[in-house]
């Protein structure tokens, strides 16, 4: 028997000594597989860390909360230039709650300054004092569109123990990088100036359109008025608020307030030529582009005559300026 078997193994050795192997084999690869599943399962997968950018943004801020990470009327996230302009108005809060007015005063462009707030003290009496009046404040900030912030100001009512929503003002704080590189604040919804530099002139007049300075909820325009005849001219007569408009590209007009300047103001005696300031009812929007500014009664030798003759006597001129 043990002959035979020893035969066989003899005849079959190649064959049995592969199977050997194969099965080897086989044992080998699934005693690894099993040790790849077990530690897989024991090892916890690896997370990197991450911020966003509402992260970035309340890692960066102490003073103010900034209300969202995108702009309120776009809907866009907001870029690092515009979290680096908020940041100038952290600043501007900062010198505002430790009572450094000078400090906070010198945040604001020289175009602020000579619109609103020419000194130091008419920037504590009509800004500081309404606004923080010696009081911390918290600060909300919300980027309205590009480089304008939406900010209100509210008491500190876990100091005060008191709580109303009456306290809180609002304000829209314009940001924007000089020549130097520094940040610079325009406050009080006062969003900025442009030189224009335009004249218009017919007979009777000459108008040179001199500068506008935009807020949110209107724009002004400041013009050099010369009369060129030797008789009283006025301007306008201030019976309709449409006769002195500004038009923007699309021929959408935009009357001005009338009611707020006085008839002296728009009265020029002979030669006369002095500085008047006009506003319009022009409500800001980045996509608006005025083109045209017109004066529809200007009224030469307004004093010899009365209204009702000029207007039926059609005596009333006009000049139109094309910016």
């Amino acid at each position: 028997m043990g002959k035979k078997i020893a035969e066989w193994y003899i005849r079959n050795k190649s064959k049995i000594l592969l199977i050997a192997f194969i099965a080897l084999v086989i044992i080998v690869i699934n005693i690894i597989l099993q040790l790849v599943i077990k530690f897989g399962k024991d090892e916890e997968p690896v997370q990197e860390e991450s911020y966003g950018l509402e992260d970035i943004i309340n890692n960066n801020f102490n003073t103010i909360t900034m209300e969202s990470a995108d702009s309120v009327l776009s809907g866009e996230e907001l870029s690092s230039y515009q979290i680096t302009m908020a940041g100038t108005i952290e600043q501007f809060v900062d010198y505002c709650n430790t009572k450094k007015v000078n400090e906070a005063y010198n945040m604001l462009t020289e175009e602020c300054k000579q619109e609103l707030y020419s000194t130091v003290e008419s920037f504590t009496n009509l800004y500081y004092n309404k606004v923080f009046n010696g009081n911390i404040k918290k600060v909300n900030v919300e980027n309205w569109m590009g480089n304008i912030y939406k900010v209100e100001y509210t008491p500190d009512f876990l100091a005060t123990g008191v709580y109303s929503e009456d306290n809180t003002i609002q304000d829209y704080i314009h940001v924007i990088q000089g020549d130097d590189g520094q940040y610079k604040l325009d406050i009080n919804s006062y969003l900025g100036r442009k030189e224009i530099n335009k004249t218009g002139e017919n007979d009777y007049v000459s108008i040179t359109v001199l500068r506008s300075d935009t807020y949110m909820d209107y724009q002004t325009y400041t013009f050099s008025i010369t009369n060129k005849t030797s008789d009283e001219i006025i301007i306008d007569d201030r019976v309709y608020t449409d006769s002195m408009y500004i038009e923007d590209e699309n021929g959408i007009q935009y009357g001005s307030y009338s009611q707020e300047i006085s008839a002296p103001e728009l009265t020029f005696s002979q030669n006369e030529t002095k500085q008047v300031t006009i506003k319009y009812y022009n409500k800001y929007s980045s996509e608006k582009n005025i083109k045209k500014i017109a004066f529809l009664r200007i009224a030469p030798n307004w004093t010899q005559t009365n209204t009702n003759n000029y207007e039926n006597q059609n005596r009333y001129k006009k000049l139109e300026i094309e910016l």
